[in-house]
């Protein structure tokens, strides 16, 4: 993708009036530019060999320990940031740029610009979300418009800068964002808490109380410090998709919790808000239990299944950079975060720990090492 290009040579472009391609209307050349760079799964990509998303049961009615193609042969630990649409590797063929001159020319700001780049903080295929979009060349990084983000409510909600300083490379030029708050197969005995009229890490007994007053009609605002607030900082930002993932047992705190966040509006400076219009929808799915599972530890329990809410805010047709006063008037605080250690891969599920593994998710190794001597785990 790190692919530069010289003035000289696109003034010694040539105009291709021979072919058929540049005799169609650019619009027409645009749209075959995208069709050309769509992403496709790569042939024996998967992250875990033989896993697809197949393997991840989705039928309410179906059960998975009497499932054979949900037991899995595999080697290793399934790490338990795979979900269904993340289970292999995507690829963009590039190709098409090294016709000419011309179609490079055209085509090379959409190569970045029509994909939806991962980014996955804590567990996950690649380094943290900022060291991952500072890779990007300057002009890459201006063509970012869609970005998918995977991470946990801890590191979502825990101080209202983190997400401005993760995204802070394509803060300019980020238009869709898509924010998975997911569930690591961790402690049942943590639900799901995300407030954005509180900083901090949201605490239960507050987020029932904002509830009641939106209940009651009252007006609510977002604090400069929530991590709601971050909104602004996006320029260019059109629609926002979060996904709220938690375990069986405790769907109807989620459903709440989703049906209150069409409720929330997030401002965008220049008194205008992104809202929700639409109702928010769900899924459940279950991950495959390993062969390993029984094979070690004699388990018979399958994990969890998880139920995801997805919830859509769009801001208003007539934003614009002007509009924004922290655009104008703020600059996004930068991270200093480095990757020290190696990318670690947990198991999704492991029952010696009783499915708690998750308290541990941004331990680093020899922190566990530590835990592990003192017999925590």
């Amino acid at each position: 993708m790190e692919v530069e290009v010289s003035r000289d040579f696109l003034l010694d472009a040539d105009d291709q009036v021979q072919s058929p391609l540049f005799r169609l209307p650019l619009e027409v050349r645009r749209t075959i530019y995208e069709h050309a760079f769509r992403e496709q799964p790569v042939n024996d990509g998967n992250y875990v060999k033989g896993l697809g998303d197949e393997n991840f049961i989705v039928d309410e009615c179906q059960d998975q320990h009497d499932s054979a193609h949900n037991t899995l042969e595999i080697d290793g630990i399934l790490p338990n940031w795979l979900r269904p649409g993340c289970t292999t590797r995507l690829k963009t063929e590039t190709a098409l740029l090294r016709t000419c001159q011309s179609v490079y020319t055209e085509a090379s700001s959409l190569l970045v610009s029509t994909m939806a780049l991962r980014c996955y903080q804590g567990y996950g295929p690649r380094v943290k979300p900022y060291q991952y979009l500072k890779r990007l060349n300057d002009a890459q990084r201006s063509d970012v418009h869609r970005l998918h983000l995977f991470t946990q409510v801890r590191d979502f909600d825990r101080h209202g800068p983190w997400l401005r300083q993760q995204l802070e490379p394509v803060a300019k030029s980020l238009q869709h964002l898509t924010i998975t708050l997911r569930d690591l197969g961790g402690s049942p005995e943590t639900p799901m808490l995300l407030n954005p009229y509180q900083s901090g890490v949201a605490k239960s007994q507050a987020m029932s109380q904002f509830m009641e007053k939106t209940e009651r009609g009252e007006e609510l605002n977002i604090p400069p410090a929530s991590w709601a607030s971050s909104f602004a900082f996006f320029p260019a930002l059109k629609t926002l998709t979060m996904e709220l993932e938690d375990q069986e047992g405790r769907e109807s705190e989620l459903e709440a919790t989703a049906q209150w966040a069409t409720t929330w509006r997030f401002p965008l400076g220049g008194n205008q808000f992104m809202s929700s219009k639409t109702a928010p929808s769900s899924r459940a799915w279950q991950r495959p239990r390993p062969q390993y599972d029984d094979e070690l530890y004699g388990s018979s329990k399958p994990p969890p299944r998880v139920t995801t809410w997805t919830i859509r805010w769009d801001a208003p047709p007539t934003r614009t950079v002007a509009n924004d006063v922290a655009s104008q008037d703020e600059t996004i605080p930068t991270t200093t975060e480095t990757d020290d250690e190696p990318l670690i891969h947990r198991p999704a599920y492991d029952p010696r720990l009783g499915g708690l593994n998750s308290i541990f998710a941004h331990a680093s190794e020899s922190s566990l090492r530590q835990l592990a001597e003192w017999g925590v785990i």
